[in-house]
């Protein structure tokens, strides 16, 4: 049976019993009980400013202890954290407070440094500084209180988690205190997380999967050391300073590890205090993830499934990673994995293909202040069953042994001459060939034919044989209705802010697809 916080306060409150729990951001190394002093003083400033239950605070702040502590607060004091993205730029900053309208934006000069202009984006909100003044923006420090803070309610909404989305603007997903405390204590059940890990947090807590890194060793009451991902350099310097044992990621992030370690610039000691790894947001390539085992095959490689409106889903014990590369696994305990037929609606049993459905623990309480997307997403169950279904729109495969992999999405697939055609499994025909990196496969408009495939792919734009190559190979590989229209080569795929291939910014880069192109 799980010891399960109640509430993110409770979390705080039962690290800072434990002498393990050290939070590291930067240069600030705050010990749990620190950390418990800052958020209790923090939430009981911002009630005696005026916060409300259920009121939010926009978080733009870099990475810094603050960016912990104010979040961990907010959510404390019985509002709603809604943490921004360091790298996000004007436009999408605005476009979260717009969302959001939060009672207060807590930001410092160093964020705002990265807006053209923070004036226009803050102007008639109520903000909190911390660090210092900025430049043609009231603000006031953020405050302080002294008192006794009663925790929130197991149900209050405590985080609002804005997705970044392949298409349209992010929308914000609120996430409760016991689906917070709950993914945290599955997670580091099954990671076998204890007062000796020393995690690295790479990810932005303002993406759920970073999220759960702190809040795991929290849960754990382990060492965490937060710290943004600028370079493979950089990581080996990290990982040669801090010796981990417990480190998190993306496939991109996880291509560049296993380019580095091909390179030299990571070598295989770098890896010898990595207890584990975890990937999730996509399938890691076949290549990478062969080069992650061979360089460090003492490493446990754990693959995770989880989408913002459930927060956790699903994992692969290691010890099948190696006959399952792909797979990411099984469901969490209390947590249900169903597929659903796009078509008709019924659930499948046993081996089957269709739209992974979400029921049981962790789902979300939907999505903010969207009540269409809150019906195509949020329903009842299929079975007639009590409680509500999160449809992921991920179209999953599952084996006899109950194992999954991730298909298509089912607002991507494609439709050619009548055909529907996966990206994916066009990706996948050209993924591992020589020179190639990470590969996207987009439609384009084609008129009465439906689309026309297009692949980009990271590599050498100057290598002129590489487009041939790849059409070549996928004539070989692929029906003639699957064989791309066209081929694009880039230095490097955009990505955004969660670090998965940003599809829209990929489409702006390229020229208009002809017949001749």
């Amino acid at each position: 049976m799980l010891d399960v916080a109640r509430d993110l306060l409770s979390l705080c409150r039962a690290a800072a019993g434990r002498s393990g729990a050290v939070v590291t951001v930067g240069p600030r190394r705050l010990a749990a009980g620190e950390l418990l002093r800052e958020v209790e003083a923090c939430a009981l400033g911002l009630q005696h400013a005026g916060l409300a239950r259920g009121d939010r605070v926009a978080i733009l702040l870099p990475r810094c202890s603050e960016e912990v502590v104010t979040l961990l607060a907010v959510a404390a004091a019985g509002g709603i954290a809604v943490p921004i993205h360091g790298r996000l730029k004007d436009d999408q900053v605005a476009h979260v407070l717009r969302d959001c309208a939060p009672f207060a934006v807590v930001t410092s000069p160093l964020r705002t440094l990265a807006l053209q202009d923070p004036a226009a984006v803050l102007s008639t909100l109520r903000v909190f500084v911390v660090d210092g003044p900025i430049a043609g923006v009231a603000g006031t420090p953020l405050p302080t209180g002294a008192g006794t803070l009663l925790p929130p309610a197991t149900t209050d909404p405590a985080v609002l988690l804005y997705t970044s989305g392949s298409t349209g603007l992010a929308k914000g997903i609120v996430q409760d205190h016991k689906n917070l405390c709950l993914g945290a204590a599955l997670v580091a059940d099954y990671l076998g997380l204890s007062a000796t890990d020393h995690i690295l947090a790479l990810l932005p807590f303002s993406f759920d999967y970073g999220l759960n890194q702190l809040l795991s060793a929290l849960h754990a009451g382990c060492r965490v050391t937060a710290s943004d991902h600028l370079g493979i350099g950089e990581l080996a310097t990290l990982l040669r300073t801090h010796r981990p044992t417990g480190l998190a990621g993306v496939p991109s992030l996880w291509h560049e590890v296993a380019a580095g370690l091909r390179s030299g610039t990571l070598t295989a000691a770098d890896g010898t205090s990595l207890r584990y790894v975890t990937n999730s947001g996509g399938a890691l390539r076949t290549a990478d993830s062969r080069e992650l085992r061979t360089r460090w095959p003492h490493t446990a490689v754990f693959a995770m499934y989880g989408l913002t409106e459930a927060f956790r889903s699903a994992f692969l014990p290691p010890d099948e990673f190696d006959a399952h590369p792909e797979s990411f696994g099984r469901a969490l305990p209390g947590v249900e994995l169903l597929l659903v037929d796009p078509t008709t609606g019924k659930v499948l049993d046993g081996e089957a293909t269709g739209e992974l459905v979400h029921a049981g623990a962790l789902v979300a309480l939907g999505y903010w202040q969207r009540p269409a997307d809150n019906e195509r997403r949020f329903r009842a169950d299929p079975r007639g069953r009590p409680g509500t279904v999160v449809y992921s729109g991920d179209v999953v495969r599952r084996d006899a042994a109950g194992r999954h992999w991730f298909v298509a999405r089912t607002d991507r697939l494609l439709k050619v001459a009548g055909h529907r055609i996966s990206p994916d499994e066009v990706a996948a025909a050209v993924a591992d060939q020589p020179g190639v990196g990470e590969v996207a496969v987009l439609g384009l408009d084609g008129g009465a034919e439906g689309h026309r495939i297009v692949v980009c792919v990271a590599g050498d734009p100057e290598d002129a044989g590489l487009r041939e190559r790849l059409r070549r190979r996928c004539r070989a590989r692929l029906p003639s209705y699957m064989v791309p229209a066209a081929f694009h080569v880039f230095a490097a795929l955009p990505h955004n802010a969660n670090g998965k291939v940003d599809e829209n910014a990929l489409r702006l880069l390229l020229p208009p697809c002809t017949e001749t192109t």
